[in-house]
């Protein structure tokens, strides 16, 4: 079995959505009877928005940096929650801190924001459709993550990062100008293997391709068999990888006859 994961934004998608070519090399993939799994820091609502009127369909995806692997048809194979006081602390403690914005993922619901100090001048791509959402309303709720935009600022995201993780029981990683905080225990690469037990596949029957651009991309570069990262990648996870190639069409086309 040969198993391709592929990460989303920055890797095969862009402002302009996702390019013919890579489209066509990932039809090519799994039409020789490969899988393709999504591997994804977006939500479940944020991927499928994403994706929308985009002509694809994964076997499987990995979402929210693992803390969800849901099935073709979007069913939940695997889930995991973070703890709603702890998502209520960190909501109140980060939402007087300027420049940023804070969101929460829920499993089946849109995403919400509960603050945000940067105002109308930027937008992300990353994280468009959401719900306005305040505190108050968190007790009760079950949230998958807690993503954190920080743009033009991985100073303040490497110490937003640094103090969530040395605080909470939690999974916190670098995602572009995002700190995505997860469930314990929760990457990519974890979620990726939990697919492999769930399919009955031994890890030596099956071969793994990993196509990310960023550090939440790592855990799954680190088990896969070949991973790629891309030009603009920064430079620790261009080193950390196989392969340095210029879209994910040249890199299936490298270990495929596509």
């Amino acid at each position: 079995m040969k198993l391709a994961a592929f990460d989303f934004d920055g890797t095969i998608l862009f402002d302009q959505g996702i390019s013919p070519t890579d489209l066509q090399a990932i039809h090519q993939w799994q039409a020789a009877g490969h899988l393709a799994v999504a591997a994804t820091g977006k939500s479940k609502s944020a991927a499928q928005e994403a994706l929308a009127g985009i002509d694809i369909s994964f076997d499987y995806s990995v979402l929210f940096t693992g803390a969800v692997v849901t099935d073709a048809q979007g069913t939940a194979l695997r889930t995991s929650t973070i703890d709603a006081a702890v998502v209520q602390e960190i909501v109140v403690k980060l939402s007087s801190v300027e420049g940023i914005a804070v969101y929460g993922t829920r499993l089946n619901e849109r995403d919400s924001r509960f603050s945000d100090t940067i105002g109308d001048k930027l937008e992300t791509n990353i994280l468009r459709g959401f719900e306005e959402m305040s505190v108050d309303d968190i007790a009760g709720q079950e949230f998958i993550g807690v993503p954190i935009w920080v743009p033009g600022n991985p100073g303040l995201q490497a110490e937003i990062r640094d103090w969530i993780a040395a605080t909470y029981p939690v999974e916190c990683v670098l995602n572009q100008t995002f700190v995505d905080v997860i469930p314990q225990g929760s990457t990519k690469g974890a979620g990726l293997e939990w697919l492999g037990n769930h399919l009955g596949v031994s890890r030596e029957d099956v071969e793994v391709f990993t196509f990310g651009d960023s550090w939440n991309d790592m855990s799954m570069h680190e088990i896969a068999d070949t991973s790629f990262a891309f030009p603009w990648s920064p430079d620790g996870v261009k080193a950390a990888t196989d392969h340095v190639v210029e879209s994910t069409a040249d890199g299936l086309r490298l270990v495929a006859d596509l």
